[in-house]
């Protein structure tokens, strides 16, 4: 497992600047081909994370408190993605994913409908009071159940992450030094050949361009394979362009 410093190191060794790269930070007293290195390799992993939304490793769970007579859950709500610094922020909602009270006897797993057509058949007049059964996610990423809830009760729901970046400063941390990509660890390397791609487009280094882009494209290659599994459109990089970041429509 490397970190962001360790991943700078060993990308400073591979292109060959003298010493062993940021010996001791990332963040501070680093030459102007350090700090560089630095940069790529954020950049680079930030690039990988950012191809596909429904990655693996971006998904999570979340557990949302709804309230009685609210059917609206967004930020405000306990548990909803993004509204504390231990619920991941949310990049998608994995749709059909959403239980009412999944560990009692009477859960519901609710129906999913489009925006536009939920909007016009459940929130024009009277509004039923029940316990929901179908939900909608709005233009914002709010989601809004169906009947209003006439209970307080949690709401299981699956969503696949933000990319997370190398180079922010957690809590409780004064460096990012430390820091792990959500990329799984035997596919760093990954991280440290996209980071090449970089330096060679900006020193003009065409051998290690050569290099880094055979080594690059086998590399996603097995990544996609290993942690876009579960998806239903199986794809992979290699038959598009290795440069084109693109995400599977929704």
């Amino acid at each position: 497992m490397s970190t962001y410093l360790v991943l700078c190191q060993d990308m400073a060794r591979d292109i060959g600047i003298p010493g062993t790269g940021p010996v001791t930070t990332v963040t501070t007293d680093l030459s102007e081909e350090e700090a560089a290195v630095c940069r790529y390799i954020n950049n680079a992993d930030q690039d990988i994370q950012s191809r596909w939304f429904d990655w693996d490793f971006l998904w999570t769970e979340a557990s949302i408190a709804a309230i009685s007579g609210t059917s609206t859950l967004s930020s405000s709500n306990t548990g909803f993605p993004g509204s504390a610094t231990a619920y991941p922020p949310l990049g998608h909602w994995k749709i059909d994913s959403l239980v009412w009270d999944k560990t009692a006897e009477s859960y519901q797993i609710l129906d999913y409908m489009e925006w536009d057509g939920y909007r016009e058949m459940y929130k024009y007049g009277t509004i039923d009071s029940d316990v929901p059964e179908v939900y909608s996610v709005k233009p914002n990423d709010d989601i809004d159940l169906y009947p209003t809830p006439n209970a307080a009760t949690t709401i299981s729901a699956e969503y696949w992450r933000t990319p997370i970046v190398l180079s922010d400063v957690v809590a409780g941390e004064t460096t990012a030094n430390e820091n792990i990509s959500a990329i799984p660890p035997r596919f760093h390397q990954l991280i440290i050949a996209r980071a090449k791609m970089y330096y060679a487009e900006n020193e003009d280094a065409p051998e290690v361009m050569a290099g880094s882009v055979s080594e690059f494209e086998d590399l996603l290659d097995k990544l996609e394979a290993d942690q876009l599994v579960r998806q239903d459109n199986r794809r992979f990089s290699s038959a598009q362009n290795a440069f084109n970041f693109v995400v599977r429509p929704e």
